[in-house]
């Protein structure tokens, strides 16, 4: 037998074994390599999204990831997203926006344990020019109080809304306004959150976009007011007097402004119908404060000649 069938035998001796053997040797070699802190480097795009109606003029370049860990955990890195995304505020009207890249914007898979640096951190986007416009902020909004309550008030907050984006888009705004909206059923004090109306409004942005409407209401009351003076509207009463000279009013608004009423809040008039002389007589108008409706009881009366001197 030669030495070269000598060997060769030597080398099949026992083949399974040997072969499993190598295999185990090699699992080993893998799996403590995995466990080995490595690095690696990963060129990643920079997307930053821009506010609507503005272009950007320098952007920058990509950046590195430099990912550290176990290599169990690179391997897992097989598919990730390969782009940091930024969005720029719809509020920016800067023209450079600045900002510093974390760990946490690049997307890598959830669960992987990895220590994560970027290069540069630090970024910066050139945009085109926008300016700013404050306008005011006009309600759309009806109030509907339940029977017996008058709506006393309404407010907005803020009363003015800022408007950003390029010049010639803001020529020719000078006011918003709110989406219509009906607050219904009011018998108190309300709060409500409005949206404002932005779809006129094209690629211009609008901060806030939406506003707080306020307002309360008040019972309606009637009242009655007596002793209240006649007083004439024109010359035809000369050498008549009224008859009665005072009469009772009636009101009727909200309770706030009734309950503060005094004779001297109201204006009784008269009016004379037809010619002054035995059977005439004169119409009775109010005036009252605004928000408030009255009526003289009665809402007439006789003219009676004045007595001659005795």
């Amino acid at each position: 037998m030669t030495a070269r069938s000598s060997a060769l035998q030597l080398i099949v001796r026992n083949w399974p074994i040997k072969l499993a053997a190598m295999f185990f040797a090699i699992m080993l070699y893998v799996a403590v390599a995995a466990q080995q802190p490595l690095s690696q480097s990963f060129s990643l795009r920079l997307a930053v999204a821009v506010p609507p109606g503005r272009t950007v003029r320098a952007q920058p370049t990509g950046v590195t990831v430099v990912v550290t860990g176990k290599g169990s955990e690179i391997l897992k890195l097989r598919s990730f997203p390969r782009a940091i995304r930024k969005t720029i505020p719809d509020t920016f009207s800067a023209s450079v926006w600045h900002a510093q890249l974390q760990p946490g914007d690049v997307e890598l898979p959830k669960g992987i344990d990895l220590q994560v640096d970027i290069r540069p951190r630090d970024i910066e986007v050139v945009l085109d020019s926008a300016t700013h416009k404050d306008v005011r902020i006009v309600p759309r909004v009806k109030v509907e109080a339940e029977s017996g309550y008058v709506v006393r008030g309404l407010s907005i907050t803020p009363s003015l809304a800022r408007l950003t984006g390029p010049e010639k888009s803001l020529i020719g705004i000078d006011s918003v306004s709110t989406l219509p909206t009906v607050i219904s059923s009011v018998n108190g004090p309300f709060f409500r959150t409005v949206p404002l109306d932005t779809a006129p409004l094209g690629i211009v942005r609008i901060s806030p976009k939406e506003v707080r409407m306020a307002g309360e209401v008040s019972a309606i009351v009637d009242r009655m007011i007596v002793g209240v003076p006649i007083s004439v509207a024109a010359s035809g009463f000369t050498g008549f007097v009224l008859a009665p000279e005072h009469v009772t009013v009636t009101v009727r608004g909200p309770e706030s402004k009734v309950n503060v009423l005094t004779r001297d809040s109201l204006r009784v008039v008269a009016h004379l119908v037809g010619k002054a002389g035995p059977g005439g007589y004169a119409r009775l108008t109010v005036t009252a404060p605004p928000g408030i409706t009255a009526r003289a009881l009665p809402d007439s009366v006789s003219l009676k000649r004045k007595a001659g001197r005795g």
